[in-house]
Order: C-alpha cells, then sequence, then structure tokens
C-alpha cells in the first residue's frame, strides 16, 4: 500500500478515534490528538527522503543511524508543515488559532503561573487542532458522512448506556446519568447529534430512503433522553437552536405560506412551553390556607411545637417550619434509621433537614407521629436523600424545572446559592461584573482570574460555601475578566472572522454546531475543561478547514 494511501487511513482513524471518544473519555481525547500528531508528522516527511536512506546505507549502518536520521526528517516536516500553515490562503486558520495566543500574552499580566500553565494546557487543543487539521488532508464528502456515523452512534451509545443506569435507578440526580463527562458537555454533543441526524434524515440525498429513517427514528430517541434525563441545558439550547435555525431557514425561503406554517409552529411550541413553565411555578409557591392564630401547641405525647412564622418556605403547599417537634422528631427518627438524625444522607444533605421537608410534602407533622406514618420506602427515600414526594412522583424533567423554582424561592429568602447550581451563576456572574469594573481594559491577567474570583467573594462578603466559590460559568465574562473589554473583541473577533471569510454560515453543520457553542457559553464556562475545550477546538477546525464543500440550509 502507497504510503500515502497509509496516512489517509492514519488520518481517519485518528479523526474517528476523536469523535468516539468525545461522550467517553477525556485519555482517549488526549490518545487521539497524539495520533493527530503523529499522522501530522508524518504526513510532512517526504518518502524520497526515506528511500534514500534505504538505499545509501546496509542493514547495519540504518540500524544505527536511524534514530539521527529521524529526528532531522522530524524536524524538517515540522519546517514544511508549519510553512504550509502559514500560507496566506490559511489567514482564517492563524485568527482562530490567536484565541489561544492571546492566553499567551496574558502572561504578562499573571503573577500566579501554576494556575497559568493549567489554563494553557486545557485550552492547548484551540492551538493544535487548527495547525493539524488545515495541513494534513481534506475531506470528500464519503469520509465525512463516514465519520459523522461515527460520531452520531458513539452519542447514541452513550444515552442506551446512561438508559439502562437509569432503568437500575442508582443515581440520586438526573445529573448524574451522564456516566463519563459533564452532564453540561454530554448534552451539548447530543444536540449537534440530532441536528446531524436531521439534516441527513430529512435533506435529499443519495442516502437511501430507510436508512434515513432510522436517523430520524435516533434523532427522535435523543430529544426524548434528553426529555428524560432532565438535562436542561441541552434541552434549552436545542429548543433555541431549533428557533433559530428555523427562521434561517424560512428567511431564505419566498414561500409565504411556509412561513406562516412554520412560524406558527415555532410560536406554538414556546407558548406550550411556557404554559409548561407556569403550571410547574405555580406548583412550588401555591400555599395550603393556614389559621395561623389556631395552632396546636403540643405533640399528641404532650411535646411542645414550634412554629416559625417568620419563614415562608413552603414544599408541596404545606408550610415546613410549622408543627417542628425536633427532640420528638430526632428520637422517633433514630429508631426507624441507621443514618443519625444529625448526620448526612448519601447525598451529603445535612439529613435532619430532607426528613423535615420529605414529612412536610406528604402533609405529615415533624414529629412521631409523621415518622410513624413513613413507610420503610419512603424512609430509604430520606437516607437517599429525597427531600419532596414530588421528586419521586414526577418525571425528571418536572423534577428539574420545580427544584429550579424552589432554588429561586430559597435564594430570593437566604440570599444564600450554595448547593444550588443555577441560583449559584446569579453569585459568579456578580462576582464577574465586579472584577471587570476594576479591570475592565486588560482584565486580571491568565494566570490571576481564579485568586481574583476567590478575594471577590471575601471582598463582597458572599455567602457562597468555599466549596462552591467558582468562576464565571460564562465564557464571554470569564474572556472579559481575564483579557478586558480589549480581550473579548478579539475572542469574538477569532469566532466570527474565519467563518465569515470562509462563507461557512450558511453551511447547516457549522452553522449548528455554531449557534449550540455559543448558547453553551452564555450559562457556562465552555472552554475551561478538556472536554469543553476538545469539542469546540476540533469541531470547529473541522467543519471550517477540514471539510471544503458546503451543506446549504
Amino acid at each position: 500500500m502507497e504510503a500515502k494511501k497509509i496516512i489517509l487511513w492514519l488520518y481517519y482513524f485518528s479523526l474517528g478515534l476523536m469523535l468516539i471518544s468525545l461522550p467517553f473519555s477525556g485519555y482517549y481525547m488526549s490518545v487521539a490528538q497524539f495520533c493527530l500528531v503523529g499522522v501530522f508528522i508524518l504526513d510532512g516527511i517526504k518518502k524520497q527522503e526515506y528511500d534514500d536512506f534505504i538505499h545509501r546505507y546496509p542493514l547495519i549502518l540504518r540500524i544505527f543511524l536511524f534514530i539521527p536520521f529521524g529526528i532531522q526528517w522530524v524536524f524538517k516536516a515540522l519546517g514544511r508543515k508549519f510553512r504550509a500553515f502559514f500560507h496566506i490562503e490559511n489567514m482564517p486558520a492563524w485568527i482562530f488559532t490567536s484565541i489561544y495566543l492571546f492566553h499567551v500574552i496574558g502572561l504578562l499580566f499573571t503573577t500566579d503561573f501554576h494556575y497559568a500553565w493549567h489554563d494553557l494546557r486545557i485550552k492547548l487543543p484551540i492551538l493544535i487542532l487548527p495547525l493539524m487539521l488545515t495541513t494534513t488532508s481534506l475531506l470528500d464528502r464519503k469520509g465525512f458522512r463516514f465519520l459523522m456515523y461515527l460520531f452520531t452512534a458513539a452519542v447514541f451509545t452513550g444515552t442506551l448506556i446512561s438508559t439502562a443506569y437509569y432503568l437500575m435507578g442508582n443515581f440520586n440526580d438526573s445529573r448524574d446519568l451522564s456516566l463519563f463527562i459533564s452532564h453540561i458537555r454530554f448534552s451539548l454533543l447530543i444536540d449537534m447529534a440530532i441536528f446531524i441526524l436531521l439534516y441527513m434524515g430529512l435533506k435529499k440525498s443519495d442516502i437511501p430512503r430507510w436508512p434515513r429513517m432510522i436517523m430520524l427514528v435516533i434523532a427522535a430517541w435523543m430529544l426524548v433522553f434528553l426529555v428524560i434525563a432532565a438535562f436542561m441545558t441541552g434541552l434549552v439550547i436545542f429548543f433555541v437552536t431549533a428557533a433559530i435555525l428555523v427562521f434561517y431557514y424560512i428567511l431564505n425561503k419566498q414561500g409565504t405560506t411556509i412561513k406562516i406554517i412554520t412560524t406558527g409552529a415555532v410560536a406554538f411550541l414556546f407558548v406550550a412551553g411556557f404554559l409548561y413553565l407556569r403550571g410547574i411555578s405555580r406548583t412550588v409557591n401555591h400555599v395550603n390556607p393556614v389559621d395561623l392564630n389556631s395552632l396546636e401547641k403540643t405533640t399528641s405525647l404532650g411535646n411542645p411545637y414550634w412554629h416559625d412564622l417568620t419563614n415562608p418556605q413552603v414544599e408541596n403547599g404545606q408550610y415546613v417550619w410549622l408543627y417542628v417537634a425536633t427532640d420528638e422528631l430526632r428520637e422517633a427518627w433514630n429508631q426507624r434509621s441507621r443514618f443519625n438524625f444529625d448526620g448526612k444522607d448519601k447525598a451529603g444533605q445535612e439529613i435532619k433537614y430532607t426528613l423535615i421537608r420529605f414529612l412536610t410534602s406528604k402533609g405529615y407533622r415533624k414529629d412521631a407521629d409523621g415518622v410513624s406514618q413513613l413507610t420503610d420506602q419512603e424512609v430509604a427515600m430520606v437516607e437517599d436523600g429525597i427531600a419532596s414526594i414530588i421528586y419521586v412522583t414526577k418525571s425528571n424533567l418536572y423534577v428539574r424545572i420545580y427544584k429550579i423554582f424552589w432554588e429561586y424561592n430559597r435564594y430570593q429568602f437566604t440570599h444564600n446559592p450554595s448547593g444550588h447550581s443555577v441560583m449559584q451563576r446569579f453569585e459568579f456572574w456578580k462576582a464577574a461584573r465586579s472584577i471587570i469594573r476594576e479591570n475592565w481594559l486588560t482584565g486580571v491577567g491568565t494566570g490571576d482570574i481564579d485568586q481574583a474570583f476567590q478575594d471577590e467573594y471575601i471582598r463582597s462578603g458572599s455567602l457562597l460555601e468555599k466549596e462552591f466559590r467558582w468562576r464565571s460559568h460564562n465564557q464571554f465574562l470569564a474572556i472579559t475578566a481575564t483579557f478586558g473589554v480589549i480581550g473579548l473583541a478579539w475572542f469574538l473577533f477569532g469566532l466570527l472572522y474565519p467563518a465569515l471569510r470562509l462563507g461557512k454560515f450558511p453551511d447547516f453543520y457549522f452553522l449548528s454546531f455554531f449557534i449550540i457553542i455559543m448558547l453553551s457559553m452564555i450559562t457556562e464556562d465552555t472552554l475551561e475543561t478538556q472536554a469543553g475545550a476538545t469539542t469546540f477546538a476540533f469541531f470547529y477546525s473541522f467543519y471550517l478547514f477540514t471539510k471544503k464543500f458546503i451543506d446549504i440550509i
């Protein structure tokens, strides 16, 4: 087999390994990148150099000389590759990699180089993937389609594994259903796979009818999985992306009827979603009427109740802090459970508060009678950290939305968002805005951003507990806090210019990916993890610099 053909097969293998690894393994993401580096170097070595070496020296000398000659070939290959990369036609790729170089420039403003090197290592794919994918080989339509099959099959397999885990019931939070990577990263990959399958299934092409039908069924299943798993970020981004793509599509169509029908369908879905959310909100905020002037003062055992009339916390329509007899509750619970009343449940929460909320959700008083009414199964639920009967009687999606509204109500009262992922973001964003106000032009530098957040939490007297004092969870705020408005402007330029220059926004694959990744940056530090940075850098480079043909939406 010819050397070029072998290199091409190795290239496809490396790309395929990357696509398969994204939903499963950070380790194999790194292995795939090392494979791409190897292919990158091999592709730069001239076959003539190797042939001359074979013919010039006898076998015994070739054994001793192979390593020094090999090093020479590698350096020459790297020189050829870098010269090819810096050809003027690759300027869009230079602009994209400059996002990474801006992080290097940020070292000039850095005092914490340990964190800076960590950040540069995480974001290294933004530098190396465009370099390798731009200079190695282009994809034809057949090869591209095969790689898309691999990617969607890998994501589909991931959803099946997660579903099996779901059916086993060995989880306390639906977010635990993503077994291999962050549930948010996994949900973004699912979104991308859905749109890829929808396009290949609906677009007229040479793909036979029955495989296209299978693609549409798999896409539908993945959307159902997002609902079952209650991956809220993935669901919201899917529907927003779908709405944007639909409006982009109808704006480019002439038929008025199509525009009216499509716009009406999208509007109906959003109205239905709004009504669904409003219904859950009303359930969370509903309070059964209570005559506060005639509250009973003692339990059936004669122990005193205490009623906190200042705390508005409600669970399933009942006030949580009415009819509480703590000592009696402690004794009754410790007789029913091996989990001590003053200890933690399996979810790491204080079990007494889990128990009080659960009893309230059942409509029971927080005393010995209330505990006696719990079944053994319900006692096990409390031990697992389930704080409301609603969490086991409603769908995962309903429960996830219910928790968000409940967390908001608690945040309004306590101003402490600790442990509540959505509410914590408000605290993260507030800290980021303060950092930006103080360092609006050039930011705090690549390595000092983490410490800047910790200092801001202390300065502002934040109620966030230390283990929850994270960074901004918004990539645009993170970039601005790190590099100032200059850095944000360059970051946006580095994202937009290459696609505009290459005319790739009309391409469905790139456009759907771009919308998904940009939306994810609103609520996530997408580039601050290996999975996020690799997914971003790989697909951006793959769609822009390796896939030269365009699939019009």
